[in-house]
């Protein structure tokens, strides 16, 4: 039952659940602030990602997950990056310990896991030669780079001053 009030919805849900939790923890002006970070690490490298690991490569395959699809890429599902990465960024930048910061550079990957584990789990998602270590790790690489992003740009300061 559940499957099937997830079939074509599942993106959208996700994408809610994101703007949600983005509109809760981000306050107005800093949504403003990390949006382009957000379009371009989000949704920019979501449709790349997604292309190149179903469409060129075969690692992934999406089964309706999406009511919004462009070329086999589900457009909701990906668009859920951007106020993911919105929040990693205000996380990051709102955080000044090291172990605060590793947490979150950690903790947004094993999402990442956790929302491919039950895409798998309901049958909208299916792996070829690629298994959830393997999503973790691009992921956390992603995260990584962002957060490099964000020192570079002198955006962690207070991380840089301890």
């Amino acid at each position: 039952m559940m499957k099937l009030i997830l079939d074509n919805f599942a993106g959208g849900l996700i994408l809610f659940i994101s703007l949600f939790f983005m509109f809760l923890v981000v306050p107005e002006q800093k949504i403003k602030e990390f949006f382009s970070i957000g379009l371009v690490g989000g949704l920019v490298l979501a449709l790349i990602l997604v292309y190149l690991m179903q469409n060129m490569f075969g690692f992934w395959n999406f089964h309706n997950v999406d009511i919004v699809t462009i070329g086999d890429i589900p457009l909701l599902l990906s668009a859920a990056w951007i106020p993911t990465i919105i929040i990693f960024s205000y996380l990051l930048v709102k955080f000044k310990t090291t172990s605060a910061i590793s947490s979150i550079i950690l903790g947004f990957p094993l999402a990442a896991v956790v929302v491919h584990y039950f895409l798998i789990d309901y049958q909208l998602l299916s792996y070829a030669n690629w298994n959830l270590l393997y999503t973790f790790l691009v992921s956390l690489s992603i995260h990584l780079g962002i957060a490099y992003y964000l020192y570079r740009t002198n955006q962690l300061l207070n991380f840089n001053e301890n």
